[in-house]
């Protein structure tokens, strides 16, 4: 299985390669590295800082992308999982960053994926202000906005790479490769479709009950099936 895990991990390393190289048109050497029990996909580099993504906006490099993301099978052992996601925009003027994307499959407190911006608004602070002098238990850091995890999905339905990576063009005014658009709807298409087909083996009898509602015949298997709801339920 190991073997079977490195090598499918490998694989989806070419893959962002090849994401990275036609949404931002430079090669970008992603690489897959044992961590642990896991694999982790991310640029190759010794440091954090070398491993980011310069990015541009009319040839001026203004900011950096960090990407990560670790790979294992899933609790059937028979398809690739990604448990750990980290996404993080980086302004060149400065350490902080800008804002993050972060996934984690075993999240005990914050949602399993969330936005967190490091930014500041006087009418937020002030809103958190006063909730932290009535339950500083909840809220500890009301000067830090950083700190308000913003739920995005869950494991299942959470923002995927190319969206991010929508976002910086967009809305950031990223310099993008020629056919960019394109390349983020094909590679967001395969995703969600990946995470579609994750749900249907999670929820069998719910899929079953839709394709019976539109005339399609489903036979139970012979061995017994019990559904997999903790994504489902998890903030």
């Amino acid at each position: 299985m190991t073997s079977d895990l490195a090598d499918r991990s490998r694989e989806f390393a070419g893959e962002v390669a090849d994401l990275l190289r036609r949404t931002f048109g430079k090669n970008v050497d992603v690489v897959s590295v044992k961590f642990g029990e896991r694999y982790a996909v991310r640029p190759a580099g010794k440091t954090a800082a070398s491993r980011r993504i310069p990015l541009t906006v009319q040839g001026e490099h203004l900011a950096d992308l960090a990407v990560a993301l670790y790979q294992t099978m899933d609790h059937s052992g028979l398809h690739l999982k990604t448990t750990r996601t980290d996404v993080g925009l980086f302004s060149t003027l400065d350490r902080t960053p800008l804002l993050r994307l972060e996934y984690r499959s075993d999240m005990r407190a914050d949602p399993i994926s969330h936005w967190q911006f490091h930014a500041e608004r006087g009418a937020f602070t002030h809103l958190l202000s006063i909730a932290n002098t009535a339950d500083a238990t909840r809220v500890q850091s009301p000067h830090d906005l950083s700190k308000v995890h913003l739920p995005v999905g869950g494991e299942r339905f959470r923002p995927c790479l190319e969206d991010v990576l929508e976002m910086l063009i967009r809305d950031c005014g990223v310099d993008a490769a020629p056919g960019w658009e394109s390349v983020l709807r094909e590679g967001r298409e395969r995703w969600r479709m990946r995470q579609f087909r994750t749900a249907v083996r999670d929820l069998q009898d719910e899929a079953a009950l839709v394709l019976r509602a539109h005339g399609w015949s489903a036979t139970p298997p012979a061995e017994p099936y019990t559904p997999h709801l903790e994504p489902y339920r998890k903030w």
